[in-house]
C-alpha cells in the first residue's frame, strides 16, 4: 500500500490541469496578529527558517559587492535581513505594500546593527518610482502568490525587466499550484503534525494561491536575453524558482550558512535537507 508522500505524487502524476487558482483572502498582510505570526516563523528555528536559509545561500551566490538588491514582498525583512548580514558590502532594499511589516523589518535591522538594508512601501507589481537599469539584482521569496491575478504576475516581470540592468542577477521562489486537491490535502496535512493551525491554514491558502509552472515559465521566456532558468521540485510543483546562474558565495557565506544549519533542530535540518535535495533533483545547484 502506497504511503502518503508517494500517494500525493500519484495524485499529482494522473491529473489532468492544475486546480483552480484561489487568491489570498489577505492579500496585504498588516494586521498586527497576521504579523506577529509571520514573523515568529521567520525567526531562527522557526517553520521559515530553514528555507530562508536556503535562499539566503542561493542569493548570497548571486550577488556582488556593491550591488543594489531589491527584494519583492520582503515582509517583515528577516529573510532580507540575514542576506545583508551575510553580505556586508552589498547594499538592499525591501518594498512590500505592509507598512506594519516594513516597521518590523527596520526595527529588527536597526537592533542588528545593519547599515546596509532599508525598506520602502510600495507595490512589487508595479515597482513605480525606481527607474529603468537601476537596480544590479531582484529577489523574492514566497511572496508572488500574493499577486491578485495572472495580469499582476505579467505586470511584475514586466517591472522586473524594466528596473533591472543589463547583466543583473535574478532570484525568484514561490510555491507552485499543484494539479490535485487529494495531494495538496496530503501536503498540509504533513504540516499540520508540527505546526500551528494558523500557519497550516495558511500553507494550504499558499498552495491554493500559487501560480502554475507553466505561468513561471511563460514570463520567463518574456526574459530571454536575461538568461534565467526555471527549476521545481519534481513530481509536485511545491517549491518553483527563477535564477540567473549562481557564483561562489562571498568568503565566509558558505561558513555562516554551515553555522547555522548547526543551530537548527534535527527536525529543521530535515526540512532543509529535504528542500536542498529536491531542488537539486530539479536542476538547481546549491552554492559553494
Amino acid at each position: 500500500m502506497l504511503g502518503d508522500i508517494p500517494r500525493a505524487l500519484w495524485y499529482e502524476a494522473t491529473a489532468r490541469d492544475p486546480l483552480p487558482r484561489q487568491p489570498e483572502h489577505e492579500l496585504v498582510m498588516n494586521d498586527a496578529g497576521t504579523v506577529s505570526d509571520y514573523t515568529s516563523c521567520g525567526t531562527e528555528g522557526g517553520a521559515l527558517f530553514g528555507p530562508y536559509l536556503y535562499n539566503a545561500a542561493q542569493v548570497s551566490a548571486r550577488v556582488r559587492t556593491g550591488d543594489l538588491v531589491l527584494d519583492l514582498g520582503c515582509g517583515s525583512g528577516q529573510l532580507l535581513n540575514l542576506i545583508a548580514r551575510w553580505n556586508p558590502a552589498t547594499r538592499f532594499r525591501g518594498i512590500d505594500l505592509a507598512p506594519n511589516m516594513l516597521a518590523e523589518g527596520r526595527a529588527a535591522a536597526a537592533a542588528a546593527g545593519l547599515s546596509n538594508v532599508d525598506f520602502v512601501e510600495g507595490d512589487f507589481s508595479t515597482l513605480d518610482g525606481i527607474a529603468d537599469g537601476s537596480v544590479d539584482a531582484v529577489i523574492s521569496s514566497m511572496a508572488l502568490h500574493h499577486l491578485p491575478d495572472r495580469g499582476a504576475l505579467t505586470r511584475c516581470f514586466d517591472a522586473i525587466g524594466r528596473v533591472l540592468r543589463p547583466g543583473g542577477a535574478l532570484y525568484l521562489m514561490d510555491f507552485g499550484r499543484l494539479r490535485s486537491d487529494r495531494s495538496l490535502e496530503i501536503f498540509v496535512a504533513k504540516v499540520a503534525v508540527s505546526e500551528t493551525k494558523a500557519l497550516t491554514q495558511d500553507y494550504r491558502a499558499s498552495l491554493h494561491a500559487a501560480f502554475t509552472p507553466g505561468d513561471f515559465q511563460t514570463e520567463i521566456a518574456r526574459l530571454s536575453r536575461r538568461n534565467v532558468a526555471f527549476y521545481r521540485t519534481p513530481l509536485a510543483p511545491l517549491a518553483m524558482v527563477a535564477a540567473t546562474p549562481a557564483r561562489n558565495m562571498v568568503p565566509g557565506g558558505n561558513a555562516l550558512f554551515h553555522q547555522a544549519v548547526r543551530r537548527l533542530s534535527r527536525t529543521r535540518r530535515a526540512e532543509l535537507a529535504q528542500l536542498r535535495m529536491f531542488l537539486g533533483l530539479g536542476g538547481l545547484r546549491f552554492p559553494r
